[in-house]
């Protein structure tokens, strides 16, 4: 049998043109000033017109489908983890203090966190509701049919949450690390491991949970498109940790070495301190910025301690694990193909 599919661009615009309307209206009937928080975080130059915005989309309304299902129905679900992307990315920016087009920038950091949490109370709204344009917060439409669904996806945006707060006191206290001795080196790389698997992992792991969830799939199913999430946001993440040092590998806008600029403790950094990179140690023991010259000289002692090819293997490793669960899923054919090629986009480290 010949399938035919849309390329991985389509395939994000698709989920762009699906979720984008109902995510705005939803942002729109918040009341000020949390209504101009969402819309700032909507347009922050990260997000712009680009294809890859709408990843987390596009998994959603796919695993929808790779059950079986309708991908509009799983709408909702995708405005509800886009909503949790955003009170999660602004939180992110208030501790890291990234003030480059961050809605807190913009309204003070307060104000800021208060509408982060605005979007996370309207994404468990519009799973409840199962509509992100009514009208009335807090009372929900009558809908017909068993309110099963519902509960499940109620449990894992709950769960969610949890994962995602964790992985952000583990931020706090990696930002409080200064790693001497070998083995304080090597719990480094285990405490972001860890703490990547709860953010960025539990997102992914939602956005697929719950597309399965809204497709009708069975646990079993909703269970290994979660794993297959969960393994694809890790390996994402370890190919923008590779672009976030890297960066001029991956056209304009993303300048080289701009975590180590920060100090920012990504996994090449934790790979190489955890290999012995002393060098690299003692540059990241300091706060600031870390000049050009520096930042330059700790790339290429991440890189000559053998972490960036590390990086590179885990990533593909990961790959390969989610697309095993993907398998394990027993997908429908076009689905699955949208999927596997949404995944090793996404993935792909730089070389």
């Amino acid at each position: 049998m010949v399938i035919v599919l849309r390329t991985t661009d389509d395939v994000l615009r698709w989920a762009g043109r699906m979720v984008d309307p109902p995510l705005r209206a939803a942002i729109g009937r918040l009341p000020e000033p949390s209504r101009e928080v969402g819309e700032l975080q909507l347009g922050h130059p990260a997000r712009g017109n680009a294809p890859a915005a709408w990843l987390r989309s596009a998994l959603t309304l796919a695993c929808a489908a790779a059950v079986g299902g309708d991908p509009h129905d799983a709408v909702p679900a995708a405005v509800a983890v886009e909503l949790m992307h955003h009170w999660s990315a602004i939180r992110r920016d208030l501790v890291d203090g990234r003030a480059d087009g961050a809605a807190w920038s913009v309204v003070g950091s307060q104000p800021a966190a208060l509408g982060g949490e605005a979007l996370l109370a309207l994404a468990f709204d519009v799973v409840a509701t199962g509509d992100p344009t009514h009208t009335a917060p807090g009372r929900p439409r009558q809908r017909t049919g068993a309110p099963g669904p519902d509960r499940a996806m109620m449990r894992v945006l709950g769960d969610t949450v949890q994962e995602l707060l964790h992985g952000q006191h583990a931020c706090l206290a990696l930002r409080e690390t200064r790693p001497d001795p070998a083995e304080e080196r090597t719990d480094l790389l285990r405490d972001v491991l860890a703490m990547v698997e709860q953010r960025t992992g539990a997102l992914f792991g939602c956005a697929c949970a719950l597309g399965a969830v809204a497709g009708g799939g069975d646990p079993d199913q909703v269970e290994r498109l979660r794993l297959f999430g969960v393994r694809l946001g890790l390996a994402v993440q370890f190919a923008e940790d590779l672009l976030g040092i890297w960066g001029e590998h991956a056209g304009p806008g993303r300048p080289a070495y701009a975590d180590l600029r920060r100090r920012r403790h990504s996994l090449p950094v934790a790979a190489a301190l955890a290999a012995g990179a002393d060098e690299l140690a003692g540059l990241f023991d300091g706060r600031g910025r870390l000049s050009d010259a520096d930042a330059e000289r700790a790339a290429k002692t991440i890189e000559q301690s053998g972490a960036r090819d590390w990086c590179r293997r885990q990533a593909e490793e990961l790959l390969s694990q989610a697309l095993l669960a993907l398998d394990l899923a027993s997908p429908a054919p076009a689905a699955v193909a949208e999927l596997v090629a949404l995944a090793r986009r996404a993935a792909a480290a730089p070389n």
